[in-house]
């Protein structure tokens, strides 16, 4: 149960940030979708699917663009490291620069254009 909540994050974040499809999925398709993957992954891997396998595979499958799971991280490590730097956004857009190898821009677009995108409301209609 532990690997389908993360597959609906994941599903979360990945749907609708393709410029094509700008309409959300119905809840319908995405839950069928995740008894696919529940499937391939239990046979892949079997019961024991670490949060990393399912990343694999999702990556290998082309489910997944790898600079979305960049962007991921960089929203995760902003919130981090936000903490940790006094709530200073100036140094925080640095480090983040400096550890995925962006420019500081780049890094404040990301954290600003798509952390609204990490929400289901913006990615499933119910």
């Amino acid at each position: 149960m532990q690997c389908l909540n993360f597959l609906v994050k994941c599903v979360n974040y990945g749907q609708n940030q393709n410029k094509m499809s700008k309409k959300p999925n119905k809840v319908d398709v995405v839950f069928d979708y995740l008894e696919l993957m529940k499937l391939e992954i239990n046979k892949r891997f079997g019961e024991t699917a670490t949060k990393k396998d399912i990343l694999k595979h999702l990556i290998e499958r082309g489910m997944i663009d790898p600079r979305r799971l960049r962007n991921y991280m960089i929203i995760a490590d902003f919130d981090k490291r936000l903490h940790f730097n006094k709530g200073n956004r100036t140094h925080t857009f640095m480090d983040l620069s400096i550890k995925y190898k962006v420019s500081e821009s780049q890094a404040q677009n990301i954290v600003y254009k798509y952390r609204k995108k990490a929400k289901a409301s913006e990615n499933i209609t119910y």
